[in-house]
């Protein structure tokens, strides 16, 4: 019998780990296992909070659902999703920066036309056109790329959300798109707003624990996929949101925030299926990386993105 004391506890853990155990998981749980002893002698945890923490995390899991993710969310609001981000984009230099799934990204977005309104006519909110091309390292347009995108409605809400003001058909503000020979993708919806994430789980224990609010920027999201090459993650954010400087999750960069310029011009707004004269206009242009290793990309993403996957 081995007793166990502060000075051993950590190394007997360790020490159950197989010989055969597969070497990166064997790195990820020695780190693990050791920087929670090193944490919890730092803080000189109590049972009663380690308990605390154990029901937070199942809490975590009962309010999750195929609409929302807290795990994602709760990721996202420690920062640990922008490191995770800010390190995958060591391998992905050249290509279009990296920014967070969220935690409403829903498996299943239907297939949408070039130029088709996401919005679904919503008359809420202000008329905005997005547009640009997807291009290789090189410039060149890629053929048959899928972006698959979603927003919040102008009410600040997804769609599926829980508490939604408005009854919305499904998807709703998300749709597929995929570039032809041009590389070129545009669709209509509205312009994005600025939105808080959801406080009534356990994430909100925290902002409201620690004094933080929980605004984000107004943002689009999307997964842009196609065999041979990185998939890209990511968000474009308006330039004239309030919290740039202080997204709630961290999700912010430099180089994925774009101005929506406001256009008043009757020919374009009735060509782009407007009703009105006025509408507001962003564009971006996506580069995406070489990867022979890359296949059936749409339906790996789709398994990892999911929240009902395994």
């Amino acid at each position: 019998m081995r007793d166990l004391t502060e000075a051993n506890v950590t190394g007997a853990v360790l020490d159950k780990i197989a010989d055969d155990t597969d070497p990166r998981l064997r790195e990820i749980m020695e780190a693990l296992i050791r920087h929670a002893h090193d944490f919890i002698r730092e803080v000189n945890l109590t049972p009663d909070e380690l308990l605390y923490g154990a029901r937070f995390i199942q809490k975590v899991g009962q309010i999750s659902d195929d609409k929302r993710e807290e795990g994602v969310l709760l990721g996202d609001v420690l920062g640990m999703t922008a490191l995770v981000e800010i390190l995958g984009d060591r391998v992905r230099v050249g290509a279009t920066e990296s920014s967070l799934l969220g935690p409403f990204y829903r498996e299943g977005a239907p297939a949408r036309d070039m130029g088709f309104d996401i919005s679904l006519d919503d008359e809420e909110g202000e008329p905005a056109f997005i547009h640009g091309s997807v291009v290789d390292s090189n410039g060149n347009p890629i053929e048959g790329v899928v972006l698959d995108l979603w927003q919040t409605a102008p009410n600040m809400f997804y769609e599926a959300q829980v508490g939604q003001p408005k009854e919305y058909n499904d998807y709703a503000y998300r749709g597929k798109f995929r570039t032809g020979a041009d590389g070129k993708y545009w669709f209509r919806s509205r312009k994005p707003v600025d939105y808080p994430v959801p406080t009534d789980g356990p994430v909100g224990l925290i902002l409201n624990g620690t004094g933080r609010h929980s605004w984000r920027p107004a943002h689009l999201h999307y997964l842009i996929y196609k065999d041979g090459y990185q998939t890209i993650q990511t968000e474009l954010f308006n330039n004239d949101s309030q919290y740039l400087d202080s997204d709630a999750v961290f999700g912010v960069k430099e180089t994925l925030v774009i101005p929506y310029n406001k256009v008043d011009d009757a020919a374009r707004a009735e060509e782009y299926g407007f009703q009105g004269s006025t509408f507001y206009e962003g564009a971006y242009d996506f580069v995406m990386k070489d990867d022979a290793s890359v296949k059936d990309a749409e339906a790996a993403y789709s398994q990892r993105a999911s929240m009902s996957a395994d």
